[in-house]
């Protein structure tokens, strides 16, 4: 590992302990993340997940406050995974927390709780994005289309995904 990796990453290496919230549309049917690619589910079937979503016990006061008692630096939760949704209020979709039943922007509320304890702020963004039309489909390993020619890719722009993409990192980044 070189110098400069080093001193980035010093305070990783010495808070050793820390806590990953692995949680979105896919902690509904609790089958994991990857049940969208799994099942081969379509976007319509996968979005019954999203008009539900509404996770009235959600406290990330609570969970951090415990985690900091268990003596944890860090806490890193997923912001957007593979299915695309955004547990954040991004302006570049409408495939995001606020336009669930939940109605506000959760990521805003756990970075707030963590600041509020001291304790460094983790997230998670995928750049995998199955609910987006640009997003390449046919024979990609794992995309929950991947066995359906009529999904081909002969239509979608990757450079319109990428945009999409950089656009939706420095968002996150900076809001």
């Amino acid at each position: 590992m070189n110098q400069e990796i080093r001193e980035r990453t010093k305070w990783f290496m010495d808070a050793r302990f820390g806590m990953f919230i692995h949680w979105g549309l896919y902690s509904i049917p609790a089958c994991g993340e990857w049940v969208m690619s799994e099942k081969e589910m379509t976007v319509e079937e996968y979005r019954t997940y999203f008009e539900q979503f509404d996770p009235v016990d959600y406290d990330p006061k609570k969970w951090v406050r415990l985690a900091k008692e268990a003596g944890m630096k860090y806490v890193v939760l997923t912001a957007k995974h593979h299915d695309g949704f955004c547990l954040f209020d991004s302006k570049y979709t409408d495939y995001k927390v606020t336009n669930t039943p939940a109605g506000r922007d959760l990521i805003k509320e756990y970075v707030e709780a963590l600041r509020e304890e001291g304790l460094k702020v983790g997230i998670y963004f995928t750049l995998l994005d199955w609910h987006h039309p640009d997003y390449p489909h046919y024979g990609d390993r794992i995309h929950p289309m991947r066995n359906h020619k009529e999904c081909g890719n002969e239509n979608r722009d990757f450079s319109r995904y990428t945009e999409y993409l950089y656009n939706q990192v420095e968002e996150i980044c900076t809001n």
